[in-house]
């Protein structure tokens, strides 16, 4: 499980540099929504396209990231991601949900874990939580990100921090890179439904 949860959260995102390497590591994810209201309005961000991982300005990368291209399509605050390349992809296709509240998700093909997705209050930034442990103690994994696009958006930044249980923690940084004259597929054609699990 620790493994999994580690490696996997969210389409290859070990641990992730913002627009430049960044030199301090993101605080805990602030609740751009209130818990449990969806946020309405249009979203500030929209990471349609098909990305590129820029490997080189990348940091911590994990195996199964190298060598990706994403593709990403995205509806309101409904965020679909999958590799260009399924066939040959070790990663799994995901289905975000920007709402504020958290759900369940499948972390690989055995563990779970509660994700909490909400725009950052300064609405340039997106902010996921992913926890992942025991009943009894379901924050034994926690992994905070930070997604960012440049003011250009051709370039992706996706930074996380992981802490497990006795408070080790790593970080990394995927930077990629916006595919021009490429146009992004269709939706994944797994699109898993997210369980809404009751915060608290």
């Amino acid at each position: 499980m620790r493994r999994a949860a580690a490696a996997l959260l969210l389409a290859g995102a070990a641990a992730l540099p913002a627009l430049a390497s960044p030199s301090r590591t993101p605080t805990p994810a602030p609740a751009a929504t209130s818990p449990g209201r969806t946020d309405s309005g249009k979203p500030p961000l929209d990471f349609t396209g098909v990305w590129v991982l820029d490997e080189a300005a990348s940091r911590n990368v994990s195996p199964a990231m190298k060598g990706e291209t994403l593709n990403v399509r995205q509806t309101g605050n409904q965020i679909w991601i999958s590799s260009m390349d399924p066939a040959k992809s070790r990663l799994l296709s995901e289905t975000i949900v920007v709402d504020g509240r958290p759900y369940e998700k499948a972390l690989g093909t055995k563990g779970k874990g509660l994700l909490t997705v909400a725009w950052g209050k300064d609405r340039t930034s997106l902010w996921l939580e992913m926890t992942a442990g025991p009943e009894d103690d379901p924050r034994r994994i926690v992994q905070r990100s930070v997604w960012k696009l440049s003011k250009d958006r051709k370039t992706w930044v996706r930074q996380s921090v992981t802490v497990q249980e006795g408070g080790n923690t790593s970080e990394s940084v995927l930077v990629l890179r916006r595919k021009t004259n490429s146009a992004p597929t269709t939706r994944p054609t797994a699109r898993p439904t997210p369980r809404r699990t009751p915060a608290g």
